[in-house]
């Protein structure tokens, strides 16, 4: 107990000379590089976990309801080359690319909804919310092994 106790007492230590040592510019950075992941992973939750699953695997709980079942969204990268197609990805999102599955009723155009909530207090513009998604989704892509 107490070995373990003293281990995350060093990582701990560890983390934080790591942070006290990065530049204030950097730390800001990484700062709202977690803020716009949080907020990606936010929308992510609320418009496409419910058939993609919260971890994004395609296992939500719609997902045997849907004629087509939902993909791995996790694999992507994987699936081109180990390169995520991030300005692919923003146009599926964003409508302007139709892709199978998400030309049905079962997909829904969530680019559509986001515009028409820009003008309501608290939520930015859609295009900032779809970038915002987008890197999420490169953020979650799966490490070759």
């Amino acid at each position: 107990m107490v070995e373990k106790r003293m281990k995350n007492l060093g990582a701990a230590c560890l983390l934080s000379i790591l942070l006290l040592s990065m530049s204030g510019e950097t730390f800001a950075q990484s700062r709202m590089r977690a803020a716009l992941l949080a907020e990606g992973r936010e929308d992510f939750i609320e418009n496409c976990a419910a058939c993609h699953g919260a971890d994004a695997i395609g296992k939500g709980e719609l997902a045997q309801k849907l004629l087509k079942p939902p993909k791995d969204l996790t694999t992507i990268a994987a699936a081109n080359g180990g390169q995520f197609p991030f300005w692919r990805v923003f146009d599926v999102i964003a409508g302007d690319v139709r892709v199978p599955g998400h030309d049905t009723f079962h997909m829904p155009n969530y680019s559509q909804r986001m515009r028409s909530q820009e003008a309501s207090p608290g939520f930015p513009a859609a295009h900032v919310r779809i970038l915002e998604l987008t890197h999420y989704l490169e953020s979650i892509q799966q490490q070759p092994r």
